[in-house]
């Protein structure tokens, strides 16, 4: 029996020992006992151990001791996203894709490089890193390749931004218009057509490109107009639609993919179906009660989104027109995922909200929400390349200055991109037809296009898809000539 004493004390050889009265003798580990090479424990009897040639290594680092080894590699702090700012940088983004790719590769669940479990876990409690970071299906780039290469002087094309008065179409033809006129550029180059319009509310082409629909105003009466383009410097208006008065103006216009209909959101809250050439009214939705500010197909064409002014969001079946669902809130702003079809991104622009919804699941399936009015969501859109989610925000800087710019996400807690000027500012105006090119808007009324993705890239990516399709459809044939 040992005598539990300081190491300073020295023992007394003539003292009497009585056995009973004096305390047992505890053994006391080192407090850096767990960090050290190799060690025995009574507790790890039973447990399955790893051995390495011939050094001995225990089961040791239990879940519940990780913060013993966060030190050695750095605990990486989690950023809001909308908050990153000029604080995302290069290397902060090349970082983010290493640790991603790191945690993929090893099937690493937790958001850090490393991860020590029990080797007595189950496969079952392991997450895969996919389904844990992704709200959404998306491949991101590679690298960053937004980089603007021209940039036009727009006056007044910023204030204030209205994305129903502009559009893109599949011909290279750009439509824009302050509220006064219509401007169009051909492949954007120094050639530029005005045309005089009285006043223009909103503007939309066709999938082919080949007309260009326009709402405006004949005296107090609201106007459709569609314009056919005959060549890239003449246009003719083939047909008129007038409206009753009583709906106000068209606020927004969409077309079926298949371009054999128009559809028409009032001032009044009424969208009206027409049909192509003849602009027969085909059907009213009388849903909204506020101006129709967004109207969008899914890109399966299943589903029809629109918005208003009070922030109602309605859900139509596409081919039936009748209303599935209603979405109520604070919401203007929301997007179609380009592949699924039954995601929708919605935004409430203050406070700061994003929220992704699940059509057939009728439920929110990821949320991002601020708890102050700091930040402003002025729009959001997704890739169809990528799959990425453009958000584009007004925030505070220190100075107490707006600045505006454009975040990229790969998911509602991952920022792998950021689209700014520190001049100008960046405000979203739209996308070019195949999704490799996106044009903006700055505080000093200059209009600039940026490269998101690169057209060889994009023409290797559809050769691959066309390729499956190929391959897919051979199979299929040599099944059925089995059969």
């Amino acid at each position: 029996m040992f005598v539990e004493m300081s190491v300073c004390d020295s023992p007394n050889k003539n003292s009497k020992l009585d056995k009973k009265s004096l305390t047992p003798f505890k053994k006391v580990r080192r407090k850096n006992w767990k960090q050290e090479a190799a060690y025995k424990s009574d507790t790890s009897k039973g447990q399955e151990v790893s051995y390495v040639g011939e050094r001995f290594i225990p089961n040791r680092f239990e879940r519940e001791n990780i913060e013993f080894n966060l030190k050695y590699i750095g605990k990486r702090k989690e950023r809001d996203i909308l908050e990153t700012g000029v604080t995302l940088t290069a290397s902060y983004w090349r970082q983010s894709g290493f640790i991603s790719n790191m945690n993929r590769t090893f099937g690493i669940g937790e958001r850090r490089l490393f991860q020590f479990s029990s080797q007595q876990g189950t496969r079952s409690s392991v997450v895969d890193n996919d389904s844990a970071d992704s709200d959404w299906p998306c491949n991101p780039r590679a690298r960053p390749y937004a980089i603007q290469n021209a940039t036009h002087e727009m006056p007044g094309i910023c204030s204030p931004v209205d994305y129903n008065m502009m559009d893109w179409s599949s011909g290279g033809m750009v439509a824009m218009s302050s509220g006064q006129d219509v401007m169009l550029w051909r492949n954007l180059d120094e050639s530029t057509m005005v045309f005089s319009v009285e006043s223009p509310t909103s503007l939309k082409y066709s999938p082919d490109g080949k007309q260009l629909a326009i709402g405006c105003m004949d005296r107090n009466y609201p106007v459709l107009d569609l314009w056919e383009v005959r060549s890239p410097t003449e246009f003719l208006v083939s047909y008129r639609k007038l409206f009753f008065k009583s709906m106000g103006y068209i606020s927004c216009i969409e077309w079926s993919h298949d371009g054999k209909e128009v559809i028409c959101g009032t001032q009044c809250g009424v969208i009206i179906v027409l049909a192509m050439p003849t602009l027969n009214t085909l059907i009213q939705l009388r849903e909204h009660r506020h101006t129709v500010k967004k109207m969008k197909f899914a890109p399966t064409h299943k589903y029809f989104a629109s918005s208003d002014t009070d922030g109602k969001i309605f859900i139509f079946d596409a081919v039936l027109k009748v209303r599935l669902l209603k979405l109520d809130g604070r919401s203007i702003v929301f997007d179609w995922h380009p592949w699924t079809g039954e995601d929708l991104a919605v935004a409430e622009r203050s406070p700061a909200s994003i929220f992704i919804f699940n059509i057939p699941r009728r439920q929110f399936v990821a949320s991002y929400r601020r708890r102050d009015d700091r930040i402003v969501i002025k729009t959001l859109t997704f890739s169809k390349i990528t799959g990425e989610l453009l958000v584009n925000v007004i925030r505070r800087d220190d100075a107490d200055l707006a600045v505006c710019e454009i975040l990229v996400l790969a998911s509602l807690n991952r920022v792998v991109d950021l689209m700014s000027h520190q001049d100008r500012g960046t405000l979203f105006l739209m996308w070019n037809p195949d999704g490799t090119k996106i044009a903006t808007g700055g505080l000093d009324d200059t209009f600039s296009l940026w490269n998101f993705f690169p057209t060889h890239k994009r023409e290797a990516i559809l050769r691959k898809q066309e390729q499956k399709a190929k391959d897919k459809c051979s199979s299929l044939s040599l099944y059925k000539g089995i059969r």
